[in-house]
């Protein structure tokens, strides 16, 4: 049997929130999955079969805007256990990949003008990022700041939170590294 992997519940976590047809489910691991993990559209699509497979998911087909029928997953019963009880199980040693650490690691290396001007497009990038963060949270905020941690908008809420708290943290380290490389 398939061994399901994150994308698959990160998949899976979609389906169980509401119906979904696979070409929505690739525009929400956009956003806001992708603020958190991403996925093409060949392994989501994939992924929508080995969870049928699996008995995790199923699906029941509409007529669609074209000559072709649509096929709306959801999480079964199954599913949606195997779902909670991932959600709350330990997490797995950490195997960090992150590209920007791995470039500042052999900035050594590289000219510090060439440097700069990276770190410089990575900072402005991340502002971009922590203001549609903030954006999102205010939206968030104007219907009331969630307090219920047994709803989806609390966890949405929370994930938004890490986001803004994470982009912070890499600006202000960013901005320390750029002024180093200038002085």
């Amino acid at each position: 049997m398939w061994r399901v992997n994150t994308l698959g519940f990160a998949i899976l976590g979609l389906l169980a929130r509401r119906p979904l047809s696979g070409y929505r489910v690739a525009q929400l691991m956009r956003e806001p999955i992708g603020f958190f993990w991403n996925a093409g559209h060949a392994q989501i699509h994939g992924t929508l079969r080995k969870l049928v497979e699996a008995g995790w998911a199923e699906y029941r087909t509409e007529p669609g805007p074209g000559p072709h029928d649509k096929k709306l997953y959801s999480a079964t019963a199954a599913g949606r256990a195997a779902l909670a009880e991932w959600a709350a199980s330990p997490l797995p040693t950490p195997q960090p990949h992150d590209e920007l650490l791995l470039r500042v690691y052999n900035g050594w290396l590289a000219d510090p003008a060439a440097m700069r001007e990276m770190l410089t497009a990575e900072l402005e990038r991340r502002e971009a990022s922590l203001a549609h963060y903030l954006t999102v949270r205010a939206e968030f905020e104007a219907d009331g700041t969630p307090e219920d941690p047994t709803t989806q908008r609390f966890v949405d809420y929370a994930t938004v939170l890490n986001g803004i708290g994470s982009e912070r943290y890499v600006l202000d380290w960013l901005r320390w590294l750029i002024g180093t490389l200038r002085d």
